[in-house]
């Protein structure tokens, strides 16, 4: 019963501490101080509270509490990145090449919710190249960093297809962009199709069949296709119906 109290007395103290900051009023200087510290229930609040950007120093702040930082403040800060970078007065802020190689990590973080954010926030970086660049070497590290060893553990092959599954999403979600039609597809993205369609996991077979659906191709994935169509998951064939 002692540890019952104990924590019951500590949630109590957690609810009475934020809501006594609910109760103050901050200005956006005081909001941005907040950030670069690590008061994690104050830093929710006053992340929920930002209404604006002034300055480059302040999106870097904000976008810094996407990574290494508790569940909770990573999700407010994907909420609030996508937020604001969907908004024309701060957009710019937010293309920094630091700033993309934050938000590339971000869309492999554990909490699916963070994930979903930084895919749809990526849809506003204006440098689409050195973005789908950097997916595409998230890509490889995590094809090429397993060995023979390691590939019948079940926990280091949900870990390859947690990062596989929404890296393939992120690439989705990018050439579904105006920005993007255009992109030349590059050798490095054929052959990394090369490999995910053959995944035993279909939800890798999946995004690989949508990704495939969205991209200029040449005949070198005609083989890859077929496959495709005639794959023993509905899901997976849906993307190449027989006609």
């Amino acid at each position: 019963m002692k540890d019952y109290s104990e924590l019951y007395e500590n949630n109590m103290k957690t609810l009475a501490l934020a809501l006594d900051y609910c109760e103050q009023n901050y200005s956006h200087e005081e909001i941005i101080k907040e950030l670069a510290l690590d008061n994690d229930i104050k830093k929710q609040l006053c992340i929920i509270e930002l209404k604006k950007i002034n300055s480059q120093e302040d999106a870097n702040i904000l976008t810094q509490n996407l990574t290494g930082k508790s569940g909770p403040v990573r999700e407010a800060a994907s909420y609030k990145i996508l937020e604001l970078i969907s908004n024309n007065l701060y957009k710019n802020f937010f293309q920094t090449k630091e700033i993309i190689n934050i938000l590339t990590k971000g869309i492999t973080d554990i909490n699916p919710t963070v994930s979903r954010n930084i895919i749809e926030t990526i849809t506003y970086i204006d440098n689409t190249e050195y973005l789908i660049s950097n997916i595409i070497n998230e890509i490889k590290i995590t094809l090429n960093n397993i060995d023979d060893k390691s590939k019948s553990r079940s926990y280091v092959n949900n870990k390859k297809n947690f990062n596989l599954y929404w890296n393939l999403e992120a690439l989705i979600n990018i050439f579904f962009n105006t920005k993007a039609r255009n992109y030349t597809i590059s050798k490095s993205i054929i052959e990394i199709i090369k490999i995910t369609y053959k995944s035993k996991d279909y939800t890798i077979r999946e995004k690989t069949a949508k990704l495939i659906g969205i991209i200029q191709y040449n005949n070198s994935l005609d083989g890859i296709i077929t496959a495709l169509k005639n794959d023993n998951n509905i899901y997976v064939r849906k993307y190449f119906p027989n006609n």
